[in-house]
C-alpha cells in the first residue's frame, strides 16, 4: 500500500528564515499525491525571569509575591507565543490556499517539535522541516538545535529544507547498501510522491571501485523493475567529498539517503555523516530512517 494514502504531508514551520522555502516545498510534495497538508506550529516554553530570586534570603510574604509575579510573567509569554504562532500559521495556510491546496489543516501544539512528531507521524506521509531555525537566524550555516533529535524519531521520510524554493527536477540517491540505505532505495521505488517528474541519479561511492558498482547494479534493477529510468554513477575515493562534488556537477536539487544508521554516541565520538553532508552540501535532503 503507498504511504500516501490518507496520509498528511506535515510542515513543520516556526516563523524562521526557511519557514516559507518549508512551505513552498511542502505545497509542492502535496500537490505531486496529491496529498492533504498538514501546516504544523510547536511552541515550547523556556522562561526566564527577567528578575534574579535569592530564595534562600526571602521572607515568606515576599516569596508569595514573588511566585505571583512569576506566574504573570510566564502567562504573558504563553499568550504572545501563542497569538505570534497564531499569525505564523494564517499567513502558511493563506500561502497554501493562493497555491491552489484545498485540502490543509493548521495546527498549533504545545512542547517541542520531536515531541510532536512523535505522536503524529501515523498519520503523516512525509514530513517537512528546514535544516535551522529561529535559532540561527542570519546564519548562513549551521543546523537547527532540533533537527538531529526530529531526523531520528522520525519513522517517515523527513525533507529538509535547507535553501530558497526552487522546482526541484534531479534527485541524486546515495546508496551504500546499508539496512536505512536499502529502506530508501524501496521507498524510491514504491513512492509516485518521491520519484514522480524527477530525474533521478544514483551514485554509490567506496573505497572499492567494483564494490560500489555491484551496489549500482543492485539498486538499478530494483528501480528498472518499477519502470523508474535512472542515471548511475559508481565512484571511489572519499564519500564525502565525490557526493558534494556530483551535487554540483550535475546541478542535483534534493539528496536522498539513509540518515544516523549509528547511535547519538557513535556520532558524538566519530562524527555523523548525516550531519556532515547537511553541512558541506546545498542541495535540500531526504532522509529515510
Amino acid at each position: 500500500m503507498s504511504m500516501t494514502k490518507n496520509k498528511w504531508v506535515l510542515a513543520g514551520i516556526d516563523g524562521s528564515e526557511l519557514s516559507n522555502s518549508v512551505i513552498d516545498y511542502a505545497i509542492w510534495l502535496t500537490k505531486k499525491g496529491p496529498t492533504p497538508l498538514n501546516l504544523l506550529h510547536t511552541i515550547e516554553h523556556s522562561h526566564h525571569s527577567e528578575h534574579v530570586h535569592h530564595e534562600g534570603n526571602l521572607t515568606p510574604n515576599i516569596k508569595e509575591h514573588l511566585l505571583d509575579e512569576l506566574s504573570d510573567e510566564e502567562r504573558m509569554e504563553s499568550k504572545q507565543l501563542i497569538a505570534d504562532g497564531k499569525k505564523i500559521l494564517n499567513d502558511a495556510r493563506n500561502k497554501a490556499e493562493s497555491a491552489g491546496v484545498v485540502d490543509l489543516i493548521a495546527k498549533q501544539r504545545h512542547g517541542t517539535l520531536p515531541e510532536a512528531l512523535i505522536d503524529l507521524q501515523s498519520q503523516v506521509a512525509i514530513i517537512v522541516i528546514g535544516s535551522k531555525g529561529q535559532d540561527h537566524t542570519g546564519e548562513e550555516k549551521g543546523l537547527g538545535t532540533q533537527l538531529e533529535d526530529a531526523i531520528r524519531v522520525a519513522t517517515k521520510p523527513i525533507f529538509i529544507a535547507k535553501s530558497r524554493f526552487k522546482k526541484p527536477k534531479k534527485l541524486m540517491f546515495a546508496y551504500n547498501g546499508s539496512p536505512t540505505s536499502l529502506k530508501a532505495l524501496n521507498l524510491l521505488k514504491r513512492e509516485a510522491l518521491i520519484h514522480k517528474g524527477l530525474e533521478i541519479h544514483v551514485v554509490s561511492v567506496s573505497k572499492n571501485l567494483q564494490q560500489a558498482r555491484n551496489l549500482i547494479e543492485d539498486a538499478e534493477e530494483v528501480l528498472k523493475e518499477a519502470g523508474i529510468a535512472s542515471t548511475v554513477q559508481a565512484l571511489s575515493g572519499d564519500t564525502l567529498s565525490l557526493l558534494t562534488q556530483y551535487q554540483k556537477v550535475n546541478n542535483i536539487d534534493i539528496t536522498m539517503m539513509g540518515a544516523f544508521s549509528h547511535s547519538k554516541l557513535h556520532g558524538f565520538i566519530f562524527g555523523s555523516f548525516t550531519t556532515r553532508m547537511l553541512l558541506e552540501s546545498e542541495t535540500q535532503f531526504l532522509l529515510v530512517r
